[in-house]
């Protein structure tokens, strides 16, 4: 059997839903591959029954949960029915997360907490949710979703840019915490990844074009952009037996676009 094989695990990833080629999506997908149930946790029921029927089309088991997050009584409340399906949790995915634009000057103060609240809060809690039922079992792997901002900053996403820094960061605190207990926690910080156009709130049309081209292959050493695809083969990685020497880390899946700039 091979160690990347996920049979008989019991997974949720949250903001699972997305976009249809999004990476919540993807990594939903992917995990149902590799052998995983999946609990596609989400804000939009559509969006989750979607992805849950993609999964059973292909001949795997996963159940939609409609939850909200950033709401402590909403994971709990998630947890347990993911439980109630599958009667263990051995991985869990923190996709969840999102970002507005604008100048750090022009920013809210409601829109710096609702960005932190979605990115970091959500990924708190639901660890916390989580890592209580995997201390039960003794042993789980959680995968959070971090960002390559969170390393290098956001001239006009700084709420995002600290969120997913501080994503970085639970990352390693939870894995030292957590480590007697046999839970690997990891992070995945995305660079530059292909998705379906879909703009960014608050960014001014050409703005987002400009932001794209200097995303695109072409400003990229390897000339591949990544996909979506390439986050959730990561996920796996982390969720299997492949990794369990690897506790706190934070792979950073970016195309070696930093390579000249950053060991």
């Amino acid at each position: 059997m091979s160690q990347f094989d996920l049979s008989d695990k019991f997974a949720i990833v949250t903001g699972g839903g997305g976009t249809s080629h999004g990476i919540g999506n993807s990594i939903s997908l992917t995990l149902a591959k590799a052998g995983a149930s999946v609990a596609v946790v989400g804000r939009n029921k559509n969006s989750l029954n979607k992805v849950v029927g993609s999964i059973e089309e292909m001949g795997g088991q996963a159940i939609p949960i409609v939850a909200d997050v950033t709401d402590p009584a909403q994971v709990d409340e998630a947890v347990v029915a993911a439980l109630v399906a599958f009667g263990r949790i051995d991985i869990l995915v923190n996709n969840a997360g999102g970002s507005t634009f604008g100048k750090p000057e022009e920013l809210s103060y409601q829109a710096w907490s609702d960005c932190i609240s979605l990115n970091l809060n959500s990924t708190f809690l639901c660890s916390v949710a989580v890592g209580r039922e995997m201390k039960k079992q003794d042993g789980g792997k959680i995968i959070n979703i971090g960002s390559s901002s969170g390393i290098k900053g956001e001239e006009h996403a700084a709420h995002y840019a600290a969120a997913k820094a501080g994503v970085i960061n639970l990352t390693r605190s939870l894995a030292i915490s957590w480590a007697t207990h046999n839970i690997n926690v990891n992070c995945i910080s995305p660079g530059s990844i292909e998705v379906p156009e879909q703009g960014i709130p608050g960014m001014p049309e050409e703005e987002y074009v400009k932001r794209q081209k200097l995303q695109s292959a072409d400003a990229i050493p390897l000339a591949l952009p990544g996909k979506p695809e390439d986050i959730a083969n990561a996920v796996v990685f982390f969720a299997s037996s492949g990794s369990d020497i690897m506790t706190g880390e934070n792979l950073v899946v970016r195309g070696s676009e930093w390579a000249s700039a950053y060991a």
